[in-house]
């Protein structure tokens, strides 16, 4: 018999019985998330080119994915990942990623200017919050521009203020884009171009967002860098024991052996902090029902797309109601550990990032990868520029770090931003973190026109009043951020010896 045809049984076999049990494909989808991951890593470590892109091991690894299901469903015509999973991988860890960055506690920053030691201090969550929605609004006002072009010119099929998504895909990343996507589907904005096609063209944004974030990054790091005479480390591993103990574990911190293990006890509070945010958004979700306003009811698909931002804001009231506890004596140990955060938050985006990457479909674009393909490369610059010449008026004393961070963050995720601020900072001794943690939580109050605007976008006759009502918006956000060099109220740094 012939080989080719006893491949092609098998094959077939396999995707039967896989169709026969849900959960067996559930569960497959998700350990293929973690073997490519570690395939990944290995690329990563042994291939010196990767290493010195410093693309993350997650965009590798989802890429690696992408090829490897694509390859299968060209050949057999059956998709190997289950979509429902990856796509609820993608909605729940965001949250889950900001919530352990949120509750964790922040640093004091000092830094080293020649002789002096310059009291760097964190920007106000107002101005961090302002500048990324300006980055946000920024990429809306170039993507409409984008879909309105081609839309009365060459693709009239378009609806033509789709190109918001670039903000959702660039500066949310692919849970935002995953989670709007589906809803523009539902409306059927995009149903020329078949099923699935509006979270598959924001999916893809968002995954071309993270190649921007890493490999232009990169260039701005090494530029940053020769800049600074910073020497940058080729070799990124630490050797054992190098990480301080007392990152571990620190005073007055649960002990690491007790009752119940310590990094259990970090899962439960993040795992209880996104339940009590579920709650809200349901009790928001009733109330706007009880409204009775259409136009209060359509938002409420929006408010789940958000859910990550929300999460951010209930977990940093948490951290502040357990700091008083512990202040008032009524709770006498600390229970949220810094450095245990970090891992969950970074577990949380690693397997968010591949799992988004998983969900792009390449063949099923067409024509779409014209508007995608303008709109990201538009994007990627516009974004660096704004944040490149904001960044030594917002930031006093730690600029380029703040650039880098903010640029990683608003082409891929929170996680990319500090990937490429660790390459100038590796101790973190610049606020520039906690700058997009903070100011992403401020974010949910200042962007709440944008939600607004989101949902209302792509429904016909709307395209010319949301353009507007955006140029307007970023127009006082840049008068806000702007106003200590406008009217020279600025402060200069304080300088102890």
């Amino acid at each position: 018999m012939d080989l080719g045809v006893i491949g092609d049984t098998l094959f077939s076999d396999f995707f039967i019985f896989l169709n026969r049990d849900m959960s067996f494909v559930g569960l497959i989808s998700v350990s293929s998330v973690c073997i490519f991951m570690l395939i990944a890593n290995i690329i990563r470590r042994k291939i010196p080119f990767f290493r010195r892109l410093l693309m993350p091991t997650a965009v590798i690894a989802g890429l690696l994915g992408l090829i490897v299901k694509e390859i299968i469903l060209a050949v057999w015509d059956y998709n190997i990942f289950s979509t429902d999973v990856l796509g609820a991988l993608v909605y729940h860890l965001l949250p889950v990623g900001f919530i352990a960055l949120c509750l964790r506690e922040r640093d004091n920053y000092s830094k080293e200017f020649n002789s002096d030691k310059l009291k760097i201090e964190r920007v106000a969550a107002s101005k961090s919050g302002s500048l990324i929605i300006g980055g946000y609004l920024i990429q809306a006002l170039i993507g409409i521009s984008v879909t309105a072009f081609l839309g009365f010119t060459f693709m009239p099929e378009l609806n033509k203020a789709t190109g918001i998504m670039l903000a959702l895909g660039y500066g949310q990343g692919p849970q935002q884009a995953n989670a709007t996507g589906i809803i523009w589907d539902a409306a059927g904005h995009m149903s020329f171009w078949g099923n699935g096609a509006a979270k598959n063209f924001g999916l893809t944004i968002a995954a071309l967002g993270f190649i921007w974030s890493s490999i232009p990054g990169i260039i701005l790091v090494n530029w940053v860098a020769k800049k600074k005479g910073i020497t940058r480390k080729r070799d990124e591993f630490q050797k054992t024991g190098d990480l301080p103990s007392y990152s571990i574990e620190e005073p007055d911190e649960v002990p690491l052996s007790e009752s119940i293990d310590k990094f259990t006890l970090q899962i439960c509070m993040v795992g209880g902090v996104y339940i009590l945010t579920i709650g809200i958004i349901i009790i928001i979700e009733i109330l706007l029902k009880l409204s009775g306003v259409q136009f209060l009811i359509d938002l409420i698909p929006t408010f789940w797309g958000f859910a990550f931002m929300l999460a951010a804001l209930v977990a940093i009231c948490v951290k502040t109601i357990l700091r008083r506890l512990v202040k008032t004596k009524i709770m006498r140990r600390k229970y949220p550990n810094k450095y245990m955060m970090n891992r969950i938050s970074g577990v949380a985006f690693d397997l968010s990032i591949t799992s988004a990457l998983f969900l792009v479909s390449v063949t099923t674009l067409g024509t779409l990868w014209i508007p995608i393909l303008i709109m990201t490369t538009l994007g990627g610059i516009a974004t660096a520029v704004y944040h490149y010449l904001m960044s030594p008026v917002i930031f006093k004393g730690y600029k380029e770090e703040g650039f880098l961070a903010f640029y990683g963050m608003q082409t891929g995720t929170i996680a990319n931003g500090m990937i490429l601020t660790r390459e100038i900072d590796p101790d973190f001794q610049t606020p520039a973190g906690d700058d997009m943690v903070i100011g992403s939580s401020a974010a949910i109050i200042l962007g709440f026109p944008l939600l607004l605007l989101i949902a209302q976008a792509p429904r016909p006759g709307n395209l010319w009043w949301v353009a507007l009502v955006i140029f307007l918006y970023f127009a006082v956000l840049l008068v806000y951020l702007l106003k200590d060099k406008i009217f020279k109220t600025g402060k200069k740094p304080k300088i102890t010896r």
